[in-house]
């Protein structure tokens, strides 16, 4: 679709990471881009500040005449009356991940997919290949401190596009990257895909989607991603922490220190040195391989990716450090039962002695349902855990589902549990229970950051 005549598109939930990150790419492009969102955000004004029209509120007039293409993504109803407009007068909808597959097929894809550990790697591969100077077109699922935006498009006429691959509604199967990372697949987005089996075929599918030139890179620490790969017709390159595979890490050299973590990473038993990471946990060790094998591949000076892992500030809610004085207060997107353990984990690691106090919002009623079991083990590593009613992300209730149906399973654990309904009562209730030392987190990926990120500034200037 894309011609040399630049003209509008519109995009249905703008504010949303993913839509916003390829708004902006299509933006400095030089088409003229609009779009409707419900609420004002800092996306959003960033957006505007970009020369993007923005309407508050989904309404039919919002579609306008010179509209060629309207862009939606899945968490956007059929029944939306921008989508009937455009479809009134035969103005093209398209999902999101249709319109990142148009992106991709202009340049050398990167695309990183899996259950958990997406926009980290794909934060990590982007940072180094930017201190690289290769400067890419990057589309990320959280904000990127470094680059300080969802979306890197400086240098439009780079080789090179790097990007999440979202499996939630099988639009990853869209993409045709030159190169793909697999993080790991666990039993997420059953919703859509109704079973564990047809959620291992598309991933499968998703690996050998890459040309005969390209390749995969694929996280042997996972068991299911493991065994998929001897079904893999395309060539790919393993990681993890065994010897036995082509990118791999000493366990034996890993080593924390507070917030930061070295390794040494080896390739097919050649050691590439010591590297220093500002993260803790294995699965962000991970992450890191995955982001080192890829670099390598792409012939980047070993010191160029030591530097820019090095450099690397994180990214938007991914445990993110608000404050640390007498107590330290982190906020992370987990809300999958798998990524809640693996971030209790790190904490746990690296503050050995320190009492946790978690604050958990579980997301979606139809997620909290297929997953409810699964929370049972998430939280053994919190001293103290507050679980708050469920952020519905515009989901109806489902009987008999909500935040207290988790609190009921998991309070027989080894910490101290409470269920607090409404998030506003939340900080009174910090007030009381912490003491110096300690370290309060909150989890979800809903609005529940706004407790952690109020109460550091209530700390700050008390």
């Amino acid at each position: 679709m894309f011609t040399k005549k630049k003209e509008k598109i519109h995009f249905i939930g703008i504010g949303g990471i993913g839509m916003s990150a390829i708004a902006s790419v299509l933006n400095a492009m030089g088409y003229t881009i609009t779009g409707s969102d419900l609420s004002k955000t800092e996306k959003t004004k960033s957006l505007e500040k970009s020369g993007i029209k923005i309407f508050y509120g989904h309404k039919a007039k919002n579609i306008e005449d010179d509209i060629i293409a309207v862009v939606t993504s899945s968490a956007i109803s059929p029944t939306n009356e921008e989508i009937i407009e455009a479809k009134k007068k035969k103005i093209m909808v398209i999902s999101r991940g249709e319109m990142l597959a148009e992106l991709m097929r202009l340049k050398y894809g990167i695309a990183i997919s899996g259950s958990h550990g997406k926009t980290t790697t794909t934060s990590l591969i982007s940072q180094i290949m930017v201190y690289a100077g290769l400067n890419p077109v990057c589309i990320i699922g959280g904000n990127h401190f470094n680059l300080k935006s969802n979306a890197l498009c400086e240098d439009l006429n780079s080789e090179y596009l790097v990007c999440e691959a979202d499996e939630s509604d099988g639009s990853f199967l869209r993409l045709s990257p030159v190169i793909n990372v697999v993080t790991n697949i666990d039993n997420d987005h059953l919703d859509y895909y109704k079973n564990v089996e047809n959620l291992r075929v598309a991933f499968l599918e998703f690996m050998n989607k890459v040309p005969f030139y390209g390749c995969s890179f694929l996280c042997f620490e996972d068991n299911v991603v493991k065994d998929l790969s001897k079904s893999a017709v395309k060539k790919y390159y393993s990681y993890g922490f065994s010897d036995k595979y082509d990118f791999y890490i000493d366990k034996n050299s890993i080593r924390i220190e507070t917030s930061t973590t070295y390794f040494t990473a080896y390739y097919k038993n050649k050691s590439l040195g010591e590297f220093k990471i500002p993260l803790i946990g294995n699965h962000n060790i991970l992450n890191s391989l995955a982001s080192i094998g890829v670099c390598y591949h792409l012939d980047i000076d070993t010191k160029i990716i030591k530097e820019g892992l090095k450099t690397f500030e994180g990214v938007g809610r991914r445990l993110n450090k608000l404050y640390d004085k007498e107590i330290i207060i982190f906020d992370d997107y987990a809300h999958h039962p798998t990524e809640i353990k693996a971030t209790l984990s790190s904490i746990k690691l690296a503050y050995k002695d320190r009492r946790i106090i978690a604050i958990f919002q579980p997301h979606r009623y139809s997620r909290t349902e297929l997953l409810l079991n699964y929370f049972k083990d998430a939280f053994e590593y919190a001293d103290n855990l507050i679980i708050t009613d469920i952020y519905a992300a515009g989901e109806n209730e489902i009987s008999g589902i909500s935040g207290e149906t988790i609190f009921d399973i998991v309070k027989n654990g080894n910490n101290k549990t409470k269920y607090i309904k409404n998030i506003d009562d939340i900080i009174p209730e910090l007030d009381k229970m912490k003491k110096d030392g300690d370290i309060i987190l909150t989890l979800g990926a809903g609005n529940i950051s706004r407790i952690s990120n109020e109460y550091a500034k209530k700390l700050l200037d008390s």
